[in-house]
């Protein structure tokens, strides 16, 4: 009966494949929206750079019986560094590397990216922001036993482009962007090997400052398309600009992320997440560490 209802709630929301997504989901993206969204540059606007590692443990357990298992995909740990430099009060540079890796396929993702701040008045800030993404792919076509006559080198290439654009004004930040804009591909033999899905994001916050600003609250949300949609909504509790809590649900996926970053010397930044779906067998632990000055 257990199995008979996860089924029949998976085939109501129509996402059969909602847990193997192609891309990175970072947990810990509330005041660090920079990878959903290329318009979005430092939060802190006293900082003029911005250095961050990150990494994305997926562990899923062996003994896999239940349906939903099957949406699952094992992955190695994914590692995601980033580096914003602000040249002055309009204009910004960012650079980026991802390493993901696949059943039959690695790849390693470099960003190159340019954004633009417009000001005005006391607390009006607009940022938009492009940057170009080159994938460079190692195939294994052993595990490709579809392909008759694979080609001689396990390398290719395929490039793409990300845009986005984001509001600030006093506590409100809204936001939106697209990833892989053109969803471009890996083909072989005619065939598309690896697409990569067109992603659109929109995200929101509000935040509250209270006793001085040694207290904030800030429910936020982030929106996200790619094969099907889904919805995070969260609330983040900061606490005398040192340290801050946040819980989030992953709404059709019945993901509990549940994430702590702390600020040390005002420089430092250390973070981790975890999450578990109700739903799927998956559980994800993410790390963050980044450096700003």
């Amino acid at each position: 009966m257990k199995n008979l209802i996860l089924v029949l709630l998976l085939l109501a929301f129509g996402i059969p494949q909602v847990a193997a997504q192609n891309t990175l989901r970072p947990n810990m993206y509330y005041q660090n929206m920079h990878y959903y969204n290329a318009g979005a540059g430092i939060e802190d606007t006293s900082s003029r750079m911005s250095f961050s590692g990150y990494a994305k443990y997926k562990y899923v357990p062996a003994n896999q019986d239940d349906y939903e298992d099957d949406n699952v995909w094992v992955k190695p740990v994914n590692l995601y560094f980033n580096h914003i430099y602000t040249i002055d009060k309009k204009n910004s540079v960012n650079m980026s590397y991802i390493y993901d890796g696949y059943s039959f396929y690695n790849r390693n993702i470099i960003y190159l990216g340019y954004s633009r701040t417009f000001r005005w008045k006391k607390s009006n800030r607009l940022s938009l922001g492009g940057r170009a993404v080159v994938n460079f792919n190692s195939i294994d076509w052993d595990q490709l036993g579809q392909i008759a006559s694979p080609p001689s080198s396990r390398f290719k290439v395929n490039a793409d482009l990300d845009a986005g654009i984001q509001y600030q004004y006093r506590g409100w930040t809204v936001g939106a962007s697209v990833k892989n804009l053109f969803a471009s591909s890996v083909k072989a033999n005619g065939l598309d090997l690896i697409k990569d899905q067109r992603e659109i994001y929109g995200n929101f916050a509000y935040n509250f400052r209270m006793f001085k600003q040694k207290v904030e609250l800030a429910p936020f949300l982030l929106f996200y398309s790619e094969r099907n949609f889904n919805l995070d909504a969260g609330l983040n509790l900061g606490l005398y600009q040192k340290i801050n809590i946040s819980y989030a649900i992953r709404v059709l996926e019945l993901r509990n992320i549940f994430t702590i970053r702390g600020n040390i010397m005002k420089r430092f930044q250390v973070g981790a997440s975890f999450d578990y779906s109700i739903i799927f067998s998956d559980y994800n632990m993410d790390f963050l560490l980044a450096y700003r000055f």
